[in-house]
């Protein structure tokens, strides 16, 4: 319980940058982000959550962990134009799944959970299966808080009406420049992550071409992620419609993902 108390204060810095009067790059910001990794590394090295757990708290936190150094890696290589006005708002997110992290694993439910054995652990078809759905599930994740941030843009502008809180985040153009650019990425990994997946239900002797309820909201999250690129490469998509299938590919792909790992833990389990 302490680490898990130790890692919600890590993130709290990060989830400061929103309150600051003008976001910026600066040591502030670096510090944030080094203290949130460091705290997240800390928690899975106390509890020993493998990344190749079935546990719904360490789906929760390895996909904390890839998320904030995707973001770290954006914002020191200077990333897409002003990533870092999302600092905040992927700290509060970070911060929300951390806390749910620790009700589930500490308060609710106690039982270690199921890993990955056999021929499949020594298979290098599940590290990249691994990698491929935490990079994919990171990368969707910050198109959908780019997404809220064009809203949040949308509608001050439509209004006239600017507030502290739309200031604070990317320009509109750049807010929709990143929901679309960062789900063109995670498409390109998604495939490696599909192609994996069947690669390593033949190494695990499973039907290959069996569908589960995993598989199944994955191809969806993945069709759905390339009709947003189709349509706005042939037709210059623009607006809520765009947001619309962001969230929805981020909403399938949570479902394939920590919400599988939810049902078979703590419902199914």
């Amino acid at each position: 319980m302490l680490a898990a108390y130790i890692h919600i204060l890590a993130l709290l810095p990060l989830t400061a940058q929103i309150l600051r009067q003008e976001p910026r790059r600066d040591i502030w910001l670096y510090g944030s982000i080094f203290l949130a990794a460091i705290g997240t590394m800390v928690l899975l090295g106390v509890t020993g959550e493998e990344v190749q757990s079935r546990g719904f708290a360490a789906a929760l936190h390895w996909s904390e962990l890839t998320v904030i150094v995707i973001f770290g890696g954006l914002v020191i290589c200077k990333g897409p134009q002003q990533v870092w006005r999302l600092a905040g708002y992927i700290g509060g997110y970070l911060l929300l799944f951390a806390v749910l992290a620790a009700v589930f694993s500490v308060l609710l439910y106690r039982h270690d959970p199921a890993t990955v054995h056999g021929p499949a652990l020594y298979s290098g078809w599940l590290w990249a299966h691994i990698g491929s759905s935490l990079v994919t599930y990171a990368l969707v994740t910050l198109a959908a808080i780019a997404a809220m941030a064009y809203v949040v843009q949308e509608h001050a502008l439509k209004h006239r009406k600017p507030t502290r809180w739309s200031r604070r985040l990317p320009p509109l153009r750049d807010s929709e420049y990143m929901l679309v650019g960062f789900l063109k990425w995670s498409a390109w990994v998604l495939v490696i992550g599909i192609v994996s997946g069947f690669a390593l239900r033949y190494v695990e002797g499973s039907p290959i071409w069996s569908i589960d309820h995993k598989m199944l909201l994955t191809l969806l999250g993945f069709a759905t992620i390339c009709t947003l690129i189709f349509i706005h490469e042939k037709s210059t998509l623009r607006g809520r419609m765009a947001v619309r299938f962001v969230l929805g590919a981020w909403l399938l792909l949570t479902l394939a993902f920590p919400g599988v790992r939810f049902v078979t833990g703590y419902i199914v389990g």
